[in-house]
């Protein structure tokens, strides 16, 4: 054990005296790299780079399951930024940020300089070893803004983590968050039925005013852009919703297919805080060589079932034990979680299936598709997890499409209870960039 503690303080003394040279360094590299970021990056998503980075975190630091969203006329509120890397060591670890558009499709046309105060990017200094653990990982921890990098205006923000330098092989995650200027009243209707009885009975359609005096003009069509967003899903969101109609004081959204979601159902759920009680929902608890295997029970399809009242987290997820006086943190251990869906016969071929929701980042890729187990008669997929709440859903997606469909699993129910965040973009074109004005989170019902 003593060992085990003077590695980890000679690690932080090196990361310590080297801190200087490093910022030095790092600040002179990205001020070259700041015009070629976009080039550097995939996409604008959430998305993991590293393998080796896990349970990445980011939400404010009073609520942990609420929107990563930060009020520009009020900077002291900060994002709270959580994430391992599987890792004997502490590399050194460093964040800048992008503003990117509305959709998130492009980094916006202005220079770094416009949207920050202070410098482009600045290392994470807190980190941890875990502690009596089987999967060994170095926990970080970042709370920002911090005063040496402010954002200065509202929008879409992308936050990239990265090792020594920002090029493509060394960054690990991006995580979208937002900061909004409030300037818009939001009236949101739900009603039981959509105004187009085709769409079906059982699909939840969002009517809504949107007031903000000084846009409305004859312009406010061309310029102004709504995004709703369905629980933490990004695959289904509506991006570049203009209004149906433009009145003197507001902006009226009706009668608009485009605010027609599938309602779906509630969330799957299960507990690994204590792996030494059989967990919630799991079947079986074993320790293998590197690390304890949990195995739920195996699950079955419920479109033709009875809807069913049962309140989730919206498809979120919770880090935590169930041990008060242990650390979350740096003493949870990670579990491989093996899930099972019964479905026969298997999926057509240009069809697949995903587990969606903050248990995979809210992706559908290669990470998150199961493989269909012809023995058993179902399709399968392991999940390595920090001990901690997960809800989860399953999601079919055709192979030449972006969007799941929870319904064709799970059963549409208009009752089920969905958590709608909608946001109001208006571009500046004399500031050309996209000013996110309104935000604003209603339930179905």
């Amino acid at each position: 054990m003593n060992a085990f503690i003077d590695k980890r303080q000679k690690t932080k003394d090196k990361r310590r005296n080297a801190r200087g040279l490093w910022l030095i360094a790092i600040i002179f590299l990205l001020t070259i790299a700041t015009s070629v970021k976009a080039q550097t990056l995939q996409s604008y998503d959430n998305k993991n780079y590293n393998d080796n980075v896990q349970t990445v975190l980011l939400h404010p630091t009073a609520d942990s399951l609420a929107k990563p969203i930060i009020h520009l006329d009020n900077m002291m509120g900060k994002l709270h930024l959580q994430f391992d890397v599987f890792s004997n060591d502490a590399p050194y670890m460093y964040y800048t940020f992008i503003h990117c558009n509305n959709d998130w499709t492009q980094q916006s046309d202005i220079q770094q300089i416009e949207y920050l105060d202070g410098f482009d990017s600045d290392d994470i200094e807190n980190y941890s070893f875990s502690l009596n653990t089987m999967v060994d990982y170095v926990h970080y921890d970042l709370v920002f803004p911090t005063d040496d990098m402010i954002p200065k205006i509202s929008g879409n923000y992308l936050l990239i983590v990265f090792e020594n330098e920002l090029t493509p092989e060394n960054i690990y995650f991006t995580r979208r968050f937002m900061i909004v200027d409030d300037k818009a009243d939001f009236k949101v209707n739900i009603p039981r039925y959509p105004f187009d009885l085709n769409l079906g009975t059982n699909v939840q359609q969002l009517e809504m005013t949107i007031s903000y005096p000084d846009i409305f003009n004859s312009l406010a069509d061309q310029y102004s852009n709504v995004t709703i967003q369905q629980n933490g899903r990004w695959d289904n969101a509506v991006m570049g919703l203009k209004p149906t109609y433009v009145y003197p004081d507001y902006l009226s959204y009706e009668n608009n297919a485009k605010t027609v979601f599938n309602s779906g159902n509630q969330y799957r759920r299960f507990n690994t805080s204590n792996l030494y009680n059989r967990p919630e929902q799991t079947r079986t608890v074993e320790m293998s060589k590197d690390y304890y295997v949990v195995t739920l029970y195996d699950d079955q399809k419920r479109n033709t079932h009875a809807y069913i009242s049962d309140r989730d987290l919206f498809g979120e997820k919770v880090i935590y034990l169930e041990r008060d006086d242990r650390a979350a943190a740096t003493e949870a251990d990670y579990a491989m979680v093996e899930f099972f869906l019964e479905w026969k016969p298997m999926m057509p071929s240009n069809q697949d299936v995903y587990i969606l929701g903050a248990i995979t980042d809210w992706n559908l890729d290669e990470k998150s598709k199961m493989t269909y187990d012809y023995k058993r008669g179902g399709y399968a997929l392991s999940l390595l997890l920090k001990q901690g709440y997960y809800d989860y859903i399953y999601a079919v997606k055709d192979k030449d499409s972006n969007v799941g469909d929870v319904s064709i699993v799970a059963g549409n129910f208009w009752e089920t209870l969905n958590e709608y965040t909608i946001y109001l973009y208006i571009f500046d074109p004399t500031q050309n960039y996209d000013q996110l004005i309104g935000v604003t989170t209603v339930l179905s019902h």
